[in-house]
C-alpha cells in the first residue's frame, strides 16, 4: 500500500512537506553539536546532505513506504521548526527540533498527529521509540507522548561510526492511553 504525503495539522503546529526552499534552514539547525552528539544524521553536516535529504531521501522514502517524513512548522508563518519521521517495517518514531524552538511543546504536539494518524489509517498498531542514552529532551517529549519506557539496549539503527550504541527503548500501543507513564530514567513525576 503506497501512502501518499498527508498534511497534519493542530493550532501548535502543521506537518507538512520539506520544500527545497527548506534546505538551508535544515542545513543551520544540523550544525548543532547536539545533533552530533545524538542524532544518526551524517557528520560534520553539510549544505549538500540536507539537499540530498529534501529532494531524494524523502520522496523516494514516501514512495517506497519505509518512512514518512513530514516538516514541523509554525501553523501562522510557516516556519520550519523540525523534522518528524515514522520509518515502517521497525514502526519507530523520531524527530528533531531547531535550537530556537525547543521547549515549546511542538514536538510532543507532532508525535500525536503522527501517532493518532498512523494508529487511525490502520499502518501500524505499535509505535516504538529509541535514543541514544542520556537525550533526556528526547526521552521527556517520548514521555509525554505516552510511551512506556521498555528498557536499555542497543541502538536499532548504526551509528555513523557503525556502532549500535546503548540507547533507551519505549513503546506505544494503539491501545494505551496517551498520558505520561512512569519509570522512565528522567527526574520528572508523574502528575
Amino acid at each position: 500500500m503506497t501512502v501518499e504525503p498527508v498534511t497534519l495539522s493542530s493550532p501548535l503546529v502543521r506537518l507538512d512537506q520539506l520544500l527545497p526552499a527548506d534546505a538551508e534552514r535544515v542545513y543551520e539547525y544540523c550544525q548543532d553539536p547536539i545533533f552530533e552528539r545524538y542524532l544518526h544524521v551524517p557528520w560534520p553536516y553539510r549544505r549538500s546532505d540536507a539537499d540530498s535529504f529534501i529532494s531524494g531521501y524523502i520522496p523516494a522514502a514516501w514512495a517506497s513506504d519505509s518512512e514518512y517524513i513530514w516538516a514541523v512548522r509554525d501553523p501562522d508563518t510557516a516556519e520550519l521548526l523540525g523534522v518528524i519521521g515514522l520509518r515502517l517495517p521497525s514502526a519507530s518514531i523520531g524527530y528533531w527540533l531547531g535550537a530556537p524552538h525547543r521547549g515549546h511543546g511542538y514536538i510532543p504536539e507532532a508525535q500525536l498527529l503522527v501517532i493518532e494518524w498512523a494508529f487511525a489509517n490502520r499502518l501500524v498498531d505499535t509505535i516504538s521509540w529509541q535514543c541514544l542514552e542520556g537525550n533526556m529532551a528526547s526521552a521527556r517529549t517520548a514521555r509525554k507522548a505516552g510511551f512506556s519506557f521498555t528498557g536499555v539496549g542497543p541502538a536499532i539503527q548504526a551509528h555513523r561510526d557503525g556502532s549500535y550504541p546503548p540507547s533507551w527503548h519505549a513503546v506505544l500501543r494503539a491501545t494505551d492511553t496517551r498520558e505520561p507513564k512512569d519509570g522512565w530514567p528522567i527526574e520528572e513525576p508523574v502528575g
